[in-house]
């Protein structure tokens, strides 16, 4: 009788795990792929050949890959000292650079860099003085997106740091190299699959951004109107045929960076190791 039980339990548990699976995925399936049946053909290459949208793709592709830049310079080593190194306030830097960002809005975010960069904030009067103004210009758009991958980017490179045997690192230094040799010849090449992992997805992330740039840029001129931000004032003002066309482009564009995330980097912990 016991087994009998036990085997009826298991057999309810396999089958509520297999029936909310299947309405979890048919849920997500249903709601990305309806999106390619809600517009025609010719309505969506109609609004691809618009000028509007051609500078709205043009301008989220480069602020997205200038964004994507500078986080990379600025968080290579951010995410080596958070790795290697142990310092007295290390976990609050940690907190600042990656889980507070990761957990706030991010409208904070940006709202905290307008009221900073305004004409009376403490950063735009200093900038103010060289005739540089920031708000609602594409540097406003490109700082909204950095501030978005940021985290991302530190994470995903730090976990990769991590990963390198340290062993490694302290053999080569009683052999007589350099700090800068191991990381230069060592470490980086080890992580390297990670540390681009982090790349692609801080690029995702920065393609998608919206909260941020609406508030720090506005998005009301051709230099600040990203894909996200057209499809949502295109909403607005119910041209949904052209907030289609771009959610589309920009949903494909994800697929693709996820696509190579999840299939190109799959031996990533074997070439960390290495």
């Amino acid at each position: 009788m016991k087994n009998f039980y036990l085997k009826t339990a298991n057999r309810a548990f396999e089958g509520t795990n297999y029936f909310l699976s299947f309405i979890l995925i048919f849920f997500m399936f249903f709601i990305i792929g309806s999106l390619f049946f809600t517009t025609t053909p010719s309505a969506f290459f109609q609004q691809m050949s618009s000028r509007v949208v051609l500078i709205s793709v043009a301008v989220t592709f480069g602020s997205s890959f200038i964004a994507s830049l500078i986080v990379f310079v600025f968080s290579i080593p951010t995410a080596y000292i958070l790795s290697r190194k142990n310092f007295p306030g290390k976990r609050f830097l940690e907190t600042m650079v990656v889980d507070l960002p990761l957990s706030f809005p991010p409208g904070v975010d940006a709202l905290i860099l307008l009221i900073l960069l305004s004409k009376t904030g403490i950063l735009g009067k200093f900038l103010g003085r060289f005739g540089i103004s920031i708000p609602y210009t594409f540097a406003a758009v490109v700082l909204a997106k950095l501030f978005a991958s940021i985290p991302f980017m530190v994470s995903f490179v730090r976990e990769a740091f991590d990963r390198v045997d340290k062993n490694i690192e302290n053999v080569a230094y009683t052999l007589g190299a350099s700090p800068f040799q191991i990381f230069y010849k060592l470490t980086f090449p080890l992580s390297l699959w990670g540390v681009l992992k982090g790349l692609i997805t801080a690029l995702s992330k920065s393609l998608g951004e919206i909260g941020a740039t609406l508030i720090l840029a506005g998005g009301l001129t051709s230099s600040t109107g990203t894909m996200s931000v057209l499809i949502y004032f295109a909403t607005q003002k119910g041209e949904m045929d052209k907030a289609i066309a771009l959610a589309i482009i920009l949903e494909f564009l994800t697929f693709i960076l996820l696509t190579i995330i999840k299939f190109f980097f799959k031996e990533t912990d074997h070439k960390i190791h290495a």
